[in-house]
């Protein structure tokens, strides 16, 4: 009877955490007009909706803003104060990540790609730098630092990440961190956060079912 009520609950309790994994995944919306639409210039354009969809992650304070077509992701992201945010797709934690970091100081700025390996992140191997476009830039008027980039859908040439790009209809794992006190790379996160995402499939294609070869 004990053995029989242990599995009940085992199932209860995956259906439970499945269901919440569907409430929480985030949507990237497909947008055939993506580089129309999006003006890489380190300002948002809320009210003429730039990008097609956006959401808040309340434990780093960031609002990430994007859209993709058949090849790239465009992505805006926005946060109080200045220093440094991030975001990283296909692994839970760091290690195995790939990272877009921006920083901005008065004195400062800029946007780089580099890959999670244990604790650390570094530049990709052979500075395999894979960003198409970029901006960083900073609002005195309402404190808030502004980075906005485009980055291929498959990262040829890349080494270290858990997955080798990304396609629609599949679940990524997804990180945020925020330092808003030092444009420092090497120091750690004031807050982070992990997310579920997914890529909307383009209405138009034939289903994609392959799955990025994992490394």
């Amino acid at each position: 009877m004990k053995k029989g009520i242990a599995v009940l609950f085992a199932l209860a309790l995956g259906v439970q955490i499945y269901a919440q994994q569907k409430i929480d995944t985030l949507m990237v919306p497909y947008d055939s007009l993506m580089d129309y639409r999006v003006s890489v210039d380190g300002y948002i354009d809320v009210e003429d909706n730039e990008y097609p969809a956006a959401f808040r992650d309340p434990a780093t304070g960031i609002t990430v803003h994007w859209g993709h077509d058949d090849s790239l992701i465009y992505i805006g992201m926005e946060a109080r104060g200045k220093g440094w945010l991030a975001i990283g797709f296909g692994s839970p934690v760091m290690s195995g990540s790939n990272m877009i970091i921006g920083f901005y100081a008065d004195d400062s700025a800029g946007v780089v790609n580099h890959v999670g390996a244990g604790r650390l992140h570094r530049p990709p191997k052979g500075n395999e730098n894979l960003i198409e476009d970029w901006e960083i830039d900073y609002d005195d008027e309402s404190n808030t630092v502004v980075m906005e980039f485009v980055y291929p859908l498959q990262w040829q040439g890349l080494t270290g990440t858990a997955v080798s790009g990304l396609l629609p209809e599949h679940l990524y794992d997804l990180i945020l961190a925020r330092n808003p006190r030092t444009i420092s790379l090497a120091a750690k996160h004031a807050q982070k956060s992990h997310r579920v995402f997914a890529l909307a499939p383009n209405p138009a294609a034939e289903p994609n079912k392959s799955q990025p070869e994992n490394k």
